[in-house]
């Protein structure tokens, strides 16, 4: 039987939406959360006929917005629909995303009690001047807090969410969030560069001159030090973004950098399954609506070629530890890679941007910061 992932969009936030975040999400909408987790559960209901029979889930990833805003016990109904509509894996991955500000200690206690076994905490810094100028609803003690409660509720895998090349932020900044890390003992830890999405708070702010962040040689150097220091205290980077101790890697995100499949739930959710992409619309109202007719909210169909799956197997596998596997991949797409890109992947070589081991082309340790070049080169 084959494998699937399922992702479920918690579009709520708390108090004001991020200035950086142009995800799907809306804030001051708490009277809607009962209607969006009844349709919620009534889609899992449609989707379980359709493909329920036909795959094992692997893992379920509650991302959003901020699933912590959800009131107590709907995370827990929206988790038994599930089991009541697909079959489960014995070791299935189950992660919430929450808020070190909305994760208190009766919704930890109660998501593992409902079976989540994988918590990840929107932290990015520790720096209290630049989190409400992000847009953050918590502060440092906050955070630590929270990790340190998780702990003690009874969670063994959390994860904690960084950021770098913020504005204002400093070597110092990273240093003592690093530090704090490594100290609370954490199992991963996910760190994002600062994107400046068109559309949002932030971008604007820093178009006018309004706020200015730090310059790519300086977000290159704190990204290093991260990397640096997580790797010597156990956690090792197995995706350019992400650090785990041994075994507490994403099953939920390896799955999506391997090309397998995927089904999204709730407004905005883009699923990947039988070579095609397909997205739920973003606008609310049409969402309840559609459901309530029992039609899916799909507002858009891709089918993937085989050129573009090519593609994508070479961006996503070169961003991790693995790296991209010549004999699949040239099984896969009916080619020879080394004799395809032989020129390019000489040159590559030569300047120690990549290396050829265990039957893989792998991205060398400090090139990295170059990836996009590399990949740009392969494909």
């Amino acid at each position: 039987m084959k494998t699937l992932a399922l992702y479920f969009h918690i579009p709520f936030c708390n108090g004001k939406k991020c200035e950086y975040c142009n995800f799907v999400s809306f804030t001051n909408k708490e009277n809607l959360m009962e209607t969006y987790v009844d349709a919620l559960i009534r889609e899992i209901r449609m989707r379980g006929e359709k493909e329920g029979k036909e795959y094992k889930v692997s893992s379920i990833y509650f991302g959003g917005g901020t699933p912590s805003t959800l009131k107590q016990g709907m995370i827990t109904n929206i988790l038994i629909a599930i089991k009541q509509n697909f079959k489960l894996l014995n070791n299935v991955e189950i992660t919430i995303e929450c808020n070190p500000e909305t994760a208190t200690e009766d919704k930890l206690r109660e998501y593992l009690i409902a079976g989540i076994n994988r918590i990840s905490f929107g932290v990015q810094t520790l720096n209290d001047k630049i989190l409400a100028l992000i847009g953050r609803r918590h502060d440092s003690k906050q955070a630590k807090a929270v990790v340190g409660l998780a702990k003690q509720v009874g969670f063994k895998n959390i994860s904690v969410d960084m950021m770098i090349g913020l504005p204002k932020q400093t070597m110092a900044d990273v240093k003592k969030m690093t530090k704090f890390l490594i100290k609370s003992g954490v199992s991963h830890v996910s760190c994002y560069s600062l994107i400046l999405e068109k559309g949002t708070v932030m971008y604007d702010k820093v178009k006018v001159g309004a706020l200015t962040v730090p310059s790519e040689d300086e977000t290159v150097e704190m990204y290093n030090f991260v990397y640096d220091t997580l790797s010597k205290a156990g956690l090792k980077r197995y995706e350019v973004s992400n650090f785990a101790l041994l075994d507490y890697e994403s099953k939920h995100n390896q799955n999506y950098w391997k090309l397998g499949e995927y089904l999204a739930f709730g407004i905005g959710g883009h699923s990947y399954m039988n070579d095609t992409r397909f997205a739920n619309t973003e606008d609310f109202d049409k969402y309840i609506k559609s459901i309530k007719e029992n039609t899916f909210p799909i507002v858009s169909v891709e089918k993937l070629s085989l050129s573009m799956k090519r593609e994508e197997t070479i961006m996503l596998g070169l961003r991790t530890r693995e790296g991209l596997n010549i004999e699949e991949f040239d099984y896969k797409f009916g080619g020879h890679i080394l004799r395809d890109k032989k020129a390019e992947i000489e040159f590559l070589s030569s300047r120690g941007f990549i290396s050829l081991r265990n039957g893989c082309i792998k991205v060398s340790e400090n090139a990295y910061y170059v990836l996009n070049s590399i990949i740009m080169k392969l494909i």
